[in-house]
């Protein structure tokens, strides 16, 4: 017969506090995860700031167009500096990207989006607000640590760094779908179904120029119905609500990563949201338990090291051998259980794990 379990005393909290504080501050961790979102916000630097090369190309710049200053003291760059500055952030994403002189490439394209975007009010946007955040957090990581050039020449190879800046970024990351989320359930005309139904009728006629009338028509009727956005409404700002909380534990994670995945998905397909979609899906990785190859993996199939970039396993390719997984915990798995495990915690096939049955 089991002893029952006494209940954690003050004494367990302060030594569990103490732990983990050591490790978010003392104890280095892998930074593959924060290298993954490092590649993910190169391109989409680069992507923020083609609108506005586009426009310079043209001879149009800020200068040119109605400004609102956020505070007077931030100087207003000439014409040529601020066509410069653009195509100096544009040479650091890319240096991002590639992960060569990574941590000073980061600051650099940090500090170029970050003025842009403080030149005038105009160029407020919630998602870039959420790059420049996302670019912080990861200027403040050792980034070149994995997944880099900068990696490459690295002797000895070590992926490890201090974690409080990932710890920074989780906060922001949930705070922002906690914010978003608490907001629209405390506004009655969100949560009630207006605030969507409203924009279903605004935008109607766009979707069915994409969509055509054959196809269009049918489901507008259903999108533009009253009754279905007043359905729909209370499970958007459910799914916020859920990914912000589910996130933090390891026993919903999985599952908060899948809803905010098909949520931003969503999100890019229903509105125009220029780079958010892409960052905060890439941003996820940020979840990933810094740790690597505590997992052994004999396989038959080289793709699955191709895959695996946050190093989830120590692989052993063995051609015409069977599949065997060791977790952390000392579990033993074989075969086709084996085998759907390694897809669920693969960060390319981890979305259609589900379906992918075959072996």
């Amino acid at each position: 017969m089991t002893a029952p379990t006494s209940p954690p005393t003050t004494a367990d909290w302060g030594a569990r506090c103490q732990r983990w504080l050591a490790e978010v501050f003392d104890e280095p961790a892998s930074m593959r995860a924060v290298a993954v979102v490092r590649i993910v916000l190169g391109p989409s630097v680069i992507w923020h700031l083609r609108p506005f090369l586009a426009a310079a190309l043209d001879g149009v710049t800020y200068i040119d167009v109605f400004q609102q200053q956020w505070w007077p003291w931030v100087p207003n760059a000439p014409a040529g500096l601020y066509v410069a500055l653009l195509w100096i952030g544009v040479a650091a994403a890319v240096l991002m990207t590639v992960g060569l002189w990574s941590r000073a490439a980061t600051w650099v394209t940090l500090a170029v989006v970050a003025y842009n975007f403080f030149l005038s009010e105009t160029h407020f946007r919630h998602n870039r607000a959420f790059l420049i955040i996302l670019l912080a957090g990861v200027a403040l990581c050792d980034n070149g640590r994995a997944l880099s050039l900068d990696a490459r020449r690295r002797q000895p190879p070590d992926d490890r760094a201090l974690v409080w800046p990932v710890w920074l970024l989780r906060f922001e990351a949930a705070a922002i779908y906690f914010a978003s989320g608490f907001s629209k359930l405390i506004d009655p005309d969100w949560v009630g179904g207006r605030v969507m139904h409203d924009r279903t009728l605004r935008y109607q006629d766009d979707a069915r120029d994409v969509l055509g009338n054959t196809l269009g028509d049918p489901i507008l009727e259903v999108l533009t119905a009253r009754a279905f956005q007043w359905v729909l409404s209370p499970v958007a700002v459910a799914t916020e609500l859920f990914i912000a909380f589910g996130i933090w534990f390891r026993r919903t994670r999985l599952a908060a990563v899948w809803v905010a995945v098909a949520f931003h998905v969503g999100i890019e397909v229903s509105a125009q949201v220029e780079v958010f979609s892409v960052i905060a899906i890439g941003a996820l990785a940020i979840w990933a338990i810094p740790s690597t190859r505590d997992r052994t993996l004999v396989t038959p199939r080289r793709w699955v090291k191709w895959f695996d970039w946050m190093a989830r396993f120590d692989i052993t390719v063995v051609p015409g051998a069977s599949w065997r997984m060791v977790d952390r915990d000392g579990t033993v798995l074989e075969g086709q259980q084996a085998r759907q495990f390694v897809r669920t915690r693969l960060p390319a096939t981890f979305l259609v794990s589900r379906f992918w049955r075959h072996p």
